[in-house]
C-alpha cells in the first residue's frame, strides 16, 4: 500500500483535455479492443436475467470496470491487451472481495438516492398510479400525458436536490476508489474517503471534463437521432433492427471511452510520493491532497 499518498489539483484545461487523450488511448488500442468489447458486452447480458439481473450487472460493474482500466493501462503502456483481461479484478481475492464492496455501495446508494426521491414525492402524488403508468409500455407511448397529469402541481426540486447529492457522493467515492484498490490494494474505506477527497480538489478539472462530455452526449444523441430517422423512412423494419445495432455499438463505444478517461483521470491526478520524486517535479504539487494510512 502506498503511504502519505497524494494528489494533485489539476486545472480546467487539463480536465478539458482527458476525453481527447481518452480517445487516442481507444485509437491506440485498434483492433484489440474490439474482443474486450464483445466480451465485455457479452457480460452485460447478465441484466436480463429475471429478477437478480440488473442487480448483479450492478454489483460486478465496479468489477469490470477494473477490467477495463487494466486494459487501457496496458494500452497506454505500448502493449496490446488480451480480452481476458477485462477479468483482471478476479484474480486476486483480496481484491476481488473490495470490488464486490464496492459494488455493493453502488447498489445501497442508488436505492437510497431512489428511495429520497420516492419520499420526497409521496406526500405529494399518487405513488400507486405512478407505478402503473410506469410498469404499462402502451400507456408510456401512446398516452404520455398520463405522466405528466400525474406531476401537476408537484414540487420536484427538492427531491432531485436529494437523488442529485446522494448519487454525486456514490460516484465519486467510486471513481477512484476502482482503480485505487485495483492497482494500489486499498481498503474499501479509505479509497471511497480518499477518492471523493480527488473529486472535491479537482472540481475545476471535472466541470472542465463534465463540459466535453455534455457536448459529446449531445452531439452523438443528435446524430443517433438523425440516423434512426433516415434508417426508418429508407429501410422500414430492416431500418428499426440496423437503428438498435447502432445504439449497441455507440453504447460500447461511450462506456469504453468514459472508462479511458478514468485511466487518464487517475493517472493524471493521483501520483504517490516516490513518482513525485522521480518526475523530480514537485511545483506543481503546491495544491496537493495527502493521506496517511
Amino acid at each position: 500500500m502506498h503511504q502519505n499518498s497524494r494528489y494533485r489539483k489539476r486545472s480546467f484545461s487539463e480536465g478539458v483535455g482527458w476525453l481527447s487523450k481518452a480517445a487516442e488511448l481507444l485509437s491506440s488500442g485498434g483492433s484489440a479492443l474490439v474482443g474486450v468489447a464483445a466480451l465485455f458486452l457479452l457480460v452485460s447480458m447478465i441484466q436480463f436475467l429475471p429478477l437478480i439481473g440488473s442487480i448483479a450487472l450492478v454489483m460486478l460493474s465496479p468489477l469490470l470496470t477494473a477490467g477495463l482500466m487494466t486494459v487501457f493501462r496496458l494500452v497506454s503502456e505500448g502493449t496490446r491487451p488480451q480480452a481476458t483481461l477485462l477479468f483482471a479484478g478476479w484474480h486476486d481475492a483480496g481484491v476481488r472481495f473490495r470490488l464486490l464492496t464496492l459494488g455493493a455501495w453502488l447498489l445501497l446508494g442508488t436505492i437510497a438516492a431512489i428511495m429520497s426521491l420516492t419520499l420526497w414525492l409521496a406526500p405529494q402524488m399518487d405513488m400507486d398510479a405512478l407505478t402503473r403508468v410506469m410498469n404499462d409500455p402502451d400507456v408510456l407511448a401512446n398516452d404520455p400525458e398520463a405522466l405528466f397529469n400525474l406531476f401537476a402541481g408537484v414540487n420536484l426540486f427538492g427531491g432531485l436536490v436529494l437523488f442529485v447529492v446522494i448519487m454525486a457522493i456514490v460516484l465519486s467515492g467510486l471513481y477512484f476508489a476502482i482503480p485505487l484498490v485495483l492497482f494500489w490494494k486499498w481498503p474499501v474505506v479509505p479509497s471511497l474517503i480518499f477518492s471523493i477527497r480527488a473529486m472535491l480538489g479537482n472540481w475545476l478539472a471535472f466541470l472542465g471534463f463534465g463540459m466535453v462530455l455534455l457536448v459529446v452526449l449531445f452531439a452523438a444523441g443528435f446524430m443517433f437521432a438523425l440516423l434512426v430517422g433516415i434508417l426508418g423512412l429508407a429501410l422500414g423494419q430492416l431500418g428499426a433492427l440496423l437503428s438498435q445495432l447502432v445504439f449497441i455499438v455507440t453504447s460500447l463505444f461511450i462506456q469504453l471511452l468514459l472508462a479511458a478517461t478514468q485511466w487518464v483521470a487517475f493517472q493524471q491526478v493521483f501520483q504517490s510520493d516516490d513518482s513525485i520524486s522521480d518526475d523530480g517535479d514537485n511545483s506543481s504539487d503546491q495544491d496537493s491532497g495527502s493521506l496517511d494510512i
